[in-house]
């Protein structure tokens, strides 16, 4: 095989290898809403579950962030392989070149969208979860009021920066929930208004057109 037609193959082949990191990371143990023995943990482990219910959150949004910007890379990749063979000569000798290039974006978009629906499902299964362990921490009346009010997963007013920049394209979400309808699709460096409400890893925000809507505290740096 010659060289013009190698380098685009190779990024063709690109998409399929991460089509296929996507679908090896969906071995992970899955979490459960209950378990045996909620009920005699004691207030410091309580206060501790709550807090790897918000750690869970923060690395399915980052995973689900992940699966998107891999899928586009992986269209991205075959796109420019299909260029470069186009130029070449390289799609004429190989004429099935093209319908491999589908199959490689297609594999990763699936891959992708399989694990956004898996992490998604993950962050439902945490919040609830995490209203489980809350209801027991004042069940057992642990602490003072204050710090029960530290553990709610009610949405409270957060202390917020003037403005954040997005790090990378972001859909702005009607719920705080990964699953939930797109207000607005935004692009990286869009400048975005925190109101001061969080839930969970997830931030209200109000944009320069005066729409409102939630994103994941993971995407914005402080401008």
């Amino acid at each position: 095989m010659t060289k013009s037609i190698t380098t685009p193959l190779t990024a063709i082949l690109a998409g399929l290898a991460l089509a296929a990191a996507a679908q090896g990371s969906a071995q992970a143990q899955a979490l459960q809403v209950s378990q045996a023995g909620d009920a005699q943990l004691s207030c410091e482990q309580l206060q501790a579950e709550v807090a790897r219910m918000d750690q869970m959150m923060g690395a399915s949004n980052t995973a689900i962030s992940g699966a998107e910007g891999q899928s586009r890379m992986a269209q991205s990749g075959a796109a420019l392989g299909l260029n470069a063979a186009m130029r070449s000569g390289a799609l004429a000798r190989m004429p099935g070149l093209g319908m491999f290039a589908n199959a490689a974006v297609s594999a990763a978009r699936a891959s992708a969208e399989a694990k956004v629906a898996r992490e998604g499902e993950q962050i439902a299964i945490a919040q609830q979860r995490r209203a489980i362990m809350n209801g027991v921490y004042q069940g057992k009346a642990c602490g003072t009021q204050a710090t029960v009010t530290t553990v709610s997963t009610r949405t409270v007013p957060a202390a917020a920066p003037s403005s954040l920049s997005l790090k990378g394209d972001v859909g702005l979400k009607a719920t705080a929930s990964p699953s939930a309808a797109v207000v607005r699709a935004m692009t990286a460096g869009t400048a975005v208004y925190p109101t001061g409400q969080r839930n969970g890893v997830w931030i209200e925000v109000d944009d320069e057109q005066g729409n409102r809507g939630w994103i994941s505290s993971a995407m914005a740096v402080q401008r």
